[in-house]
């Protein structure tokens, strides 16, 4: 262990050594050690990309000499066929040709010239493989028809020289150590170099034997079999052709115009057609001179044709050939550029690395020497606009900017605190209104649905009173909510039922809202209830939102009189409208107030100073009644009182559905499993266990704590989480349930918190929903029925899409 350890020791004093060494140069230093790092690589890698292009360029002029090559050398050996085919038929007797002869005898002297200038003489080997004269003496003694009256041997010596040609093509020319690296490319090159050339020779062949023999009257079987043997060879070459589709029809793609037959398919099909002609007519024993003429003529067509479509080919792939190699030594040229620019640039930012920092920097240096030594008077100042230069000035007003960026930063956290705190606040708000609400409202339904002992008829009405005000004051903080701020303009962020409401109950309600408020106040509420109770008028509105209007206005006329005052609430049908009236004999509105008194956050002048209020329920009044199709009117008087008259839209009572009548359903069939619920207040504990008390086939088990919840081994049917528990969050909880072994939990989150981003995070965690507190028990029933009797997907516990709210 000793050994090693001082190793280790040793070998990090070695790795520390030359960063030290580093730390210690420098910056021009430093420059220079880092501009040989970054500029040994880049050279290397531009040097590559030269290598690279010289290779292509090389490439590439071989591949243009090759073509050029293979074509002169092709067009001399067709020249060489059409003069061996005219030269067979004037040793066979014909006197017609003579003149074509001459002139094809030029063709092929200047043909060979242009080959001579191409490749080089020690190239063109003789054509007897074992002795006799070179290949350019063998051309020029076949131009001088050197065997009279022997026009078989002159018609082999041709086809020994055009054979030793191809074969000069295929060493010299596109062979296959020139040939591309794409196999489409290398096809289109031996089709047009060699398999073409190869065929114009086998027809050549059939042609000019064919006009030799038809040319004699009548001629032996010897002649007819050695015609036979070039007519095969033909028909051979041309199959080998055709059976190239691929090459094929590429090359009658780049050759065809739209509109126009393909040309090189056209040129086979005549080829082809000549060849069985030819073998019909020679066949046929039909000879003689202007035999041989007709059949010479349509050989050359034949022949001219294809050679006509393969010299184009040719062209084109030459042209291809040029224009890759002007490419490549494009490339080379901007390869040698972008080097020599690439050294420019280093010596450049080397020369500019010098001026604009190594210099700037010792100024700077000395600059805070300065500041060091307590020289605050001393003006740091370094030409430019960069780092250096805001480096310099951030050290020349250094106490001055530190108090504004403190300062500015003190105002972005208080305007991020105050965002946070408000969005805090709505759901600590919201949670801490609707724990107590959920007691309030839970128990109250446990009181009313209670076997025995039964309550009075009074309790009864106080316990209904006890729950209409509770989910009231429910609804008001579900608005809250919603608007999620409190200077909201748009009335339609509360969301409004459309719906036929009581005017009777619904002024009752109002009324039991404020008794309370009017008892304290000492002021005498008085309304018309036998009036309210046999109303038979209905208006149109979301009895929430009425409620909530009716109880302001009501609340702001006993707020703003005094002991002794009077509030009164009258309402009247007039024709298509409610018109529900609200007076009081306090302090009045002055008639200049008036126009402010709907206005957000305007609270007009008091009597009373300390008056609670933020001026947004009439605000708040007249929105919700716009946004219901009713309107609010107000008349008042300084000193004398003021009259708030609400007009409603009216309707018809709603007629209840027409039905065979009264049935009786089916009791629900009990509830069956274990339910774990994870809650730390005791009283949603005994809420819940009171709620499903009733259902003898459920077993509810209580964790004060994630603790307890994670301690649990046997894992129950359904989890039932609060949001917020001591230890940790309910998302905490599931994501830890979630990475035990086997089947994922199934679990609900319950939680007094509404905010819409609650229920996003609680269903993305993997909950099957989010239980809304307070929850009446006949929808915890409905839910608990819905999730028990749901079958759990195999292989997983959350349901595939949460339960409707």
């Amino acid at each position: 262990m000793s050994l090693l350890s001082a190793l280790s020791s040793r070998s990090r004093r070695w790795f520390k050594a030359p960063q030290h060494l580093f730390d210690h140069l420098s910056f021009r230093t430093k420059f220079v050690v880092i501009g040989m790092v970054l500029a040994g690589p880049l050279s290397t890698l531009v040097g590559f990309v030269v290598s690279r292009g010289d290779q292509r360029v090389e490439h590439a002029q071989a591949r243009e000499s090759a073509l050029l090559r293979s074509s002169h050398l092709r067009d001399l050996a067709v020249a060489l066929a059409v003069h061996r085919d005219l030269s067979a038929r004037i040793l066979a007797g014909e006197e017609g040709a003579s003149a074509e002869l001459v002139a094809q005898q030029k063709r092929v002297d200047r043909l060979l010239d242009e080959a001579l200038e191409s490749i080089p003489p020690a190239q063109w080997h003789t054509a007897d493989p074992a002795q006799g004269p070179t290949l350019v003496s063998e051309v020029h003694d076949l131009m001088r028809l050197s065997d009279p009256g022997q026009p078989e041997r002159n018609f082999n010596r041709h086809n020994a020289v055009i054979d030793a040609l191809l074969n000069l093509n295929a060493r010299v020319g596109v062979g296959p150590d020139l040939g591309s690296d794409d196999h489409h490319e290398a096809a289109l090159l031996h089709l047009a170099f060699q398999q073409l050339p190869m065929l114009l020779e086998a027809l050549g062949r059939q042609r000019g034997w064919g006009s030799a023999v038809l040319t004699q009257e009548a001629y032996t079987d010897a002649d007819l079999t050695r015609y036979m043997l070039y007519a095969g060879g033909a028909a051979q070459q041309l199959e080998v052709t055709q059976s190239a589709r691929g090459a094929l029809g590429e090359t009658n793609a780049l050759l065809a115009r739209p509109g126009h037959p393909l040309p090189l398919t056209m040129a086979l099909d005549e080829a082809d057609i000549f060849s069985q002609r030819s073998m019909a007519i020679v066949m046929a024993r039909q000879g003689g001179a202007a035999a041989a003429a007709q059949h010479f003529r349509e050989g050359s067509i034949a022949i001219d044709r294809l050679a006509e479509v393969t010299a184009t080919f040719s062209d084109l792939l030459l042209r291809r050939a040029r224009h890759d190699l002007l490419a490549a030594q494009h490339g080379r040229t901007v390869s040698l550029l972008v080097m020599g620019l690439v050294a420019l640039a280093l010596l450049l930012m080397y020369r500019g690395f010098e001026r604009s920092t190594v210099l700037r920097l010792r100024d700077l240096q000395r600059a805070s020497r300065r500041l060091a030594d307590g020289q605050f008077n001393d003006r740091v100042q370094v030409v430019g606009s960069d780092e250096i230069a805001r480096l310099s000035g951030a050290l020349d007003d250094m106490r001055q900017r530190l108090q504004n960026a403190v300062r500015e930063r003190a105002d972005a956290l208080a305007a991020h605190a105050a965002s946070r705190a408000k969005t805090e606040f709505l759901a600590r708000w919201s949670h801490d209104l609707r724990t107590p609400l959920a007691a309030v409202l839970g128990f109250a339904d446990m009181l009313l649905s209670r076997t025995g002992p039964s309550l009075s008829e009074a309790q009864r009405e106080d316990v209904m009173h006890i729950r209409e005000a509770g989910e009231h004051l429910l609804a008001l903080v579900n608005d809250v909510l919603a608007v999620a701020s409190v200077d909201a303009r748009d009335g339609d962020a509360i969301r409004q039922r459309d719906e036929a409401v009581a005017v009777g109950p619904l002024i009752a309600s109002a009324v039991h809202l404020v008794q309370a408020q009017a008892r304290t106040a000492g002021v005498l509420l008085e309304w018309p209830r036998e009036q309210g109770i046999l109303s038979p008028d209905w208006v149109r509105g979301d009895r929430t939102r009425l409620l909530q209007v009716l109880a302001n206005l009501l609340s702001n006329a006993i707020k703003y009189n005094q002991a002794g005052g009077h509030v009164r609430l009258l309402w009247s049908a007039e024709g298509a409208q409610v018109r529900i009236a609200v007076e009081d004999d306090g302090c009045g509105i002055a008639e200049e107030d008036l126009p402010r008194l709907f206005q957000p956050f305007e609270r007009l002048a008091t009597p009373d100073p300390d008056i609670e209020g933020f001026g947004l329920g009439l605000s708040n009044v007249k929105r919700l009644l716009e946004a219901m199709g009713g309107s609010v009117e107000v008349h008042s008087r300084l000193g004398e009182g003021s009259r708030f008259t609400v007009s409603l839209q009216r309707m018809a009572a709603p007629v209840p559905p027409p039905g065979p009548g009264l049935q009786t359903l089916p009791p629900a069939p009990p509830l069956q499993g274990r339910i774990l619920y994870v809650e730390d207040d005791e009283t949603n504990v005994l809420l819940l266990q009171a709620m499903l008390a009733a259902e003898p086939g459920l077993e509810v088990m209580v964790c004060r704590d994630g603790a307890q919840a994670l301690a649990q081994q046997e894992a129950p049917d359904l989890w039932i989480i609060d949001g917020q528990l001591p230890d940790m969050d309910g998302v905490d909880l599931l994501k830890q349930l979630q990475r035990r072994p086997g089947v994922a939990p199934r679990a609900v989150m319950f939680s007094a918190d509404a905010l819409p981003c609650r229920r996003a995070q609680a269903l993305d965690a993997g909950f099957i929903d989010l239980w809304i507190k307070p929850m009446g028990r006949d929808e915890l029933l409905l839910r608990l029925r819905q999730l028990m009797g749901r079958a759990r997907p195999e292989g997983q516990g959350v349901s595939a899409a949460p339960l409707a709210q």
